[in-house]
């Protein structure tokens, strides 16, 4: 508990801290409300899987060119920038739903313009908590980042829920408006160091697009990181079947309701908080490389192999909690050891690389999952993608440079430091 304590300590990473949970409880409110909008308007599921379109777009445009925004310019600044015109679409949209009524094409507008902003956001974000917490203290302080902000987005989906039934779903949106605006203003009272802000830059000027090129010939270069991003986007993809149908999981496999739905990701969020704070309790940045293949391309798809194999509640709740502890680790272990490992002048880029493949791999996910289970069932979809995760991980396990990746970096035919 003492890193914990040490990371909330430092003024800066408490501004950080703070701006990233109303952010994240903001946005978990939107999410609902925007739905509920869009649905109860035109009844049409296609117009509300655009909404979610429009988002995924946004990601697979903007990853690279946030990335390198972030190496190229003040990091703080784009987050204040990036929060302000967040904060603007989402108030502006609600002005404009309640001044015009619905528009689908100016909620997809926005939704969009949402997305683009957050991938400048997110990069910038993860370069600068080493500034504000130190080395020693990273696994500490991104374990509380994503622990809390997993249990605030729970709340925050909560708090839609009801901010639909009482006042209404446009007051969620201009909810979403003021976090945005509070998370700029925390954010531009973070003092950072001019290198954590804008990193130094040397040899001659280069164009943004040779900035990006760069960015991919240094990561060919780090063998073990290049090889643990590859595996980022098939464990993405089997991981995001099975969330994204969950609730189908909880209708059909279990017969349960609502209720049991509700339950079962608040239990995976919770165990993925306790993942996450574990990072740090284990030195586990030592052996990140390990620690991503072994929790999240081996343990993880044992958990849906599971789920398809025993559709029962407590078995089910169990296994949740394996699925939540066990991406909480990896993704949070994965995070610190980047954060260290990266150059402190390519983490934008290389943030942004890693964004892209994750972005880009959840339309596929969603798309081929849900015609898998139209075809042959959520068990036997579950109990597929189970499998060939778990193929692919003990492929994955397979690699050496993976496998030894971890900061501080290992020497050659140096022991491990990490569990066998």
């Amino acid at each position: 508990m003492a890193g914990y304590s040490a990371a909330l300590a430092r003024p800066n990473f408490q501004r950080l801290f703070v701006a990233g949970l109303a952010s994240s409880s903001g946005g978990a409110v939107t999410g609902v409300c925007i739905l509920w909008i869009v649905f109860t308007t035109t009844r049409s599921p296609v117009d509300v899987g655009l909404v979610g379109t429009s988002e995924l777009l946004a990601g697979v445009i903007f990853s690279l060119i946030g990335g390198g925004l972030v190496d190229r310019y003040d990091r703080r600044n784009l987050m204040v920038a990036s929060d302000l015109v967040r904060a603007a679409t989402v108030g502006g949209l609600a002005l404009y739903l309640l001044e015009f009524g619905f528009g689908l094409a100016v909620v997809l507008v926005a939704a969009f313009v949402v997305g683009c902003f957050t991938t400048i956001f997110n990069p910038a974000q993860q370069t600068i908590v080493p500034a504000v917490v130190g080395p020693e203290l990273i696994a500490d302080a991104n374990g509380l980042i994503r622990s809390t902000q997993s249990a605030t987005m729970l709340a925050g989906a909560s708090a839609g829920g009801l901010l639909i039934v009482t006042v209404g779903p446009l007051v969620g949106l201009a909810y979403n408006a003021a976090t945005f605006l509070l998370s700029a203003t925390l954010v531009a009272g973070v003092a950072l160091p001019a290198a954590a802000r804008r990193p130094t830059r040397t040899g001659p000027s280069t164009s943004f697009v040779e900035d990006v090129a760069e960015g991919f010939r240094w990561l060919r270069g780090e063998i073990g990181l290049l090889q643990l991003t590859i595996s980022a986007g098939p464990f993405n993809f089997f991981s995001t079947i099975v969330g994204a149908f969950l609730v189908v999981y909880a209708t059909l496999a279990l017969h349960g309701s609502g209720e049991v739905f509700g339950v079962l990701l608040a239990v995976e969020l919770g165990a993925q908080g306790l993942g996450s704070l574990a990072v740090g309790r284990l030195g586990a940045t030592r052996w990140a490389g390990r620690a991503w293949v072994v929790f999240y391309g081996v343990i993880s798809p044992v958990g849906a192999i599971g789920l398809a194999l025993v559709p029962q509640l407590v078995p089910a709740l169990l296994l949740m909690v394996l699925l939540g502890f066990t991406g909480g680790f990896a993704g949070t272990a994965w995070l610190s050891a980047a954060q260290l490992a990266v150059p402190t002048e390519m983490q934008g880029r290389y943030f942004g690389v890693d964004g892209l493949g994750s972005w880009a791999i959840l339309p596929a996910a969603q798309i081929g999952g849900g015609f898998l289970i139209a075809d042959v069932g959520i068990r036997t979809t579950y109990l597929v993608a189970g499998i060939l995760w778990l193929i692919l991980g003990l492929a994955f396990l397979l690699l050496r440079p993976l496998a030894r990746w971890g900061y501080p970096p290992r020497e050659s035919g140096a022991p491990s430091s990490g569990p066998p």
